[in-house]
């Protein structure tokens, strides 16, 4: 007996030495380490192993949100919420409500659908941000202003010794059982809950076994602790490591995307955007998506400035027309077309959707107009898509396919410019036929605009086959476009799309006359999720 005793006693002391050392391996990562260095796709995984933890105590006595769980921001949303605002009673307290989640609990939500998560305690501390935590309540609770001790003392009496700002003790609760006891004797009631101890670690372990045990309805709910007030004018001080929205509820990725902005503009950083799912019975998941970024329009127009600049004849070695890989192709559309994803009936009924292809070497000076300069980017035909598009013809200038009966041949023409033996812009603007998408046609028709020596249509046409209508989310698109100051609109059109499909994508000013570095521009102020 005493042998097993022993062994057991050696087991906890080698245990405990192990998490020690791995605190300390985990505080000299995070202490010489930057803020923002970890990925979206790290932050994801780091946040997804403190959900799933299940420590007692971080360290060796210190309590389980130094290391362990989620401290959660849940912001009511509204596009005029600000971040890092306090309501009037937590500027009457003085003390920030938070919400703690663990896998380990029955919570079902993270308070609100977005928000910002908080770096751990030890983490906070290596950003040069540590915050404290005053007290914590097994029950969520949104303490009056008037309460005492900066709202941890809801019964009042109490005593506090700060930086424990805690109630219970003054009523003889020290553990679950007793905290148990103590709200049944109280009705049962949030606003009458002793607030436990978040500096002690067994107490806010005890607060987490009390939270488990109340009623299903206040289970679902995340615990609440108390921290000291931030200044509101300086978010640069709170150490966010994420925002997050809940897929399940339309219309808060665009939430996340104003709170990610918020933050960029007090500090030049971009933190990012979580997505979190609850299922039932098994908590929580949280995820990155490069997409769901508001700086992720910067790698977009990235992508077309190489695709404008790439005027390469073909791709795959041949075998692929030059749109598969190079070149940006445009669609020009009207807000008062919306769903502007889908084909208008005319164009289902001339089998075809005119758009425009800009290259380095096309000369296309100005997208096509009397659409108010909105309009789609198509992703390059040869990326990997879940519907890909098809090219039916192509034209060296505005060919009004609109009055042509398939879109490409005009009424009583039936064969394409290489049977017709149409190499020049001049020969072609007498016969106005079209141009074939075999790699070498399609590059023909480009080239007889750059070869051309005299004036030639300030854009150039290609018809693609329409699409299945109300499919927005597998129509292969990656940006909006804005022509001129057509923000407003361009703006709508995101903001359908994001209803429509729940995904982001960016609105990009295009400038055909500009320089190639600067004919596609980003600028995250102009998304919907940019706005105040």
């Amino acid at each position: 007996m005493k042998g097993s005793t022993s062994r057991s006693v050696v087991r906890r002391c080698v245990e405990r030495a192990r998490s020690v050392l791995t605190v300390i391996g985990i505080l000299l990562s995070v202490t010489c380490a930057p803020a923002n260095a970890a990925s979206g796709v790290d932050v994801a995984q780091l946040v997804n192993q403190r959900y799933d933890s299940r420590v007692e105590r971080c360290a060796v006595d210190r309590p389980i949100w130094m290391c362990s769980g989620l401290v959660v921001r849940p912001l009511a949303g509204g596009a005029s919420q600000q971040l890092a605002a306090l309501t009037p009673e937590e500027t009457q307290t003085q003390s920030a409500e938070l919400a703690f989640v663990r896998g380990d609990l029955r919570t079902s939500s993270l308070g609100a659908t977005a928000g910002f998560i908080l770096a751990d305690g030890f983490t906070a501390s290596g950003w040069q941000k540590p915050y404290d935590v005053r007290c914590v309540y097994p029950v969520d609770v949104t303490p009056p202003g008037i309460t005492g001790a900066h709202g941890c003392d809801l019964l009042g009496g109490t005593t506090p010794v700060p930086p424990d700002w805690s109630s219970c003790a003054t009523h003889g609760v020290t553990d679950a059982t007793s905290w148990l006891a103590h709200f049944v004797a109280n009705g049962q009631t949030p606003l009458r809950q002793c607030s436990l101890s978040a500096q002690v670690a067994t107490q806010f372990y005890a607060a987490m076994q009390a939270h488990g045990q109340v009623a299903d309805s206040l289970a679902q709910m995340p615990m609440s602790l108390l921290i000291p007030a931030w200044n509101p004018a300086t978010p640069a001080t709170i150490p966010i490591q994420a925002f997050y929205f809940d897929v399940s509820t339309p219309g808060q990725l665009v939430q996340a995307q104003r709170y990610q902005m918020q933050y960029f503009t007090a500090t030049n950083e971009w933190v990012p955007i979580l997505r979190v799912m609850f299922a039932p019975g098994q908590g929580a998941s949280f995820g990155y998506d490069e997409t769901d970024q508001l700086d992720s329009g910067f790698r977009v127009v990235a992508r077309l400035k190489a695709r404008f600049a790439d005027t390469s004849p073909s791709c795959n070695g041949g075998t692929r027309a030059a749109y598969f890989c190079a070149g940006v192709i445009i669609r020009m559309v009207a807000v008062r077309d919306m769903p502007i994803w889908n084909p208008r009936p005319d164009y289902i009924t001339r089998d075809g959707v005119s758009t425009s292809y800009m290259r380095a070497d096309a000369r296309v000076t100005q997208l096509a107009t009397g659409r108010g300069g909105t309009g789609l980017i198509f992703k390059e035909f040869g990326a990997p898509v879940e519907y890909p598009l098809t090219m039916k013809c192509a034209f060296p200038a505005n060919a009004a396919t609109a009055s042509r009966p398939d879109s490409c041949m005009r009424p009583g023409q039936n064969r394409y410019c290489d049977a017709l033996g149409v190499t020049t812009y001049a020969a072609w603007g007498a016969s106005q036929c079209p141009f074939s998408v075999t790699p070498a046609q399609f590059n023909l028709s480009v080239t007889v605009r750059r070869d051309h020596a005299g004036a030639v249509d300030a854009w150039n046409e290609q018809t693609i086959k329409p699409w299945t209508r109300d499919i927005p989310a597998k129509i292969p698109l990656e940006a909006f476009v804005a022509v001129g100051d057509a923000f407003v609109d361009a703006r709508t059109i995101q903001l359908g799309y994001m209803n429509a499909t729940g995904r982001f994508l960016p609105i990009v000013r295009v400038n055909a006359t500009a320089a190639p570095d600067q004919m596609f521009i980003y600028v995250p102020a102009d998304q919907v999720g940019g706005q105040p």
